[in-house]
């Protein structure tokens, strides 16, 4: 069993459906927890490009016409990634690493005990 002293429950399992993801402050810091099936992802919430949040990947457009289609950016759960909503910059969940650039974002651990998902930041 993990040791999870140091983390925080943000969510248990089956409120993150697969291939999506939720932003939850944590401790004063946004991060967004993204569910692949196999595994939960914690990785900072906002795109380094124009700090888009990460957590919309994939929802219906919430903003103007010309920056969000019906369906925009998303979790590709083989691939272990998530692109941004909004200009689908494309972050590895595991290294926080945004390839094409060579910029990271934040990653923070995660794990799952007793059906809770936990993060330590």
């Amino acid at each position: 069993m993990a040791h999870t002293e140091n983390f925080r429950k943000v969510a248990e399992v089956g409120d993150i459906p697969l291939g999506e993801g939720e932003g939850f402050d944590v401790g004063g810091i946004e991060i967004a927890v993204f569910n692949t099936g196999d595994e939960y992802y914690a990785i900072s919430n906002r795109c380094s490009h124009q700090h888009a949040p990460l957590c919309k990947a994939g929802e219906r457009k919430i903003n103007a016409e010309d920056t969000w289609t019906d369906e925009r950016g998303g979790v590709d759960t083989e691939a272990c990634t998530v692109s941004c909503p909004w200009h689908l910059w494309e972050w590895d969940l595991e290294t926080g690493e945004h390839e094409a650039s060579g910029q990271r974002i934040g990653t923070f651990d995660c794990t799952v005990e007793d059906g809770d998902i936990l993060v330590r930041i």
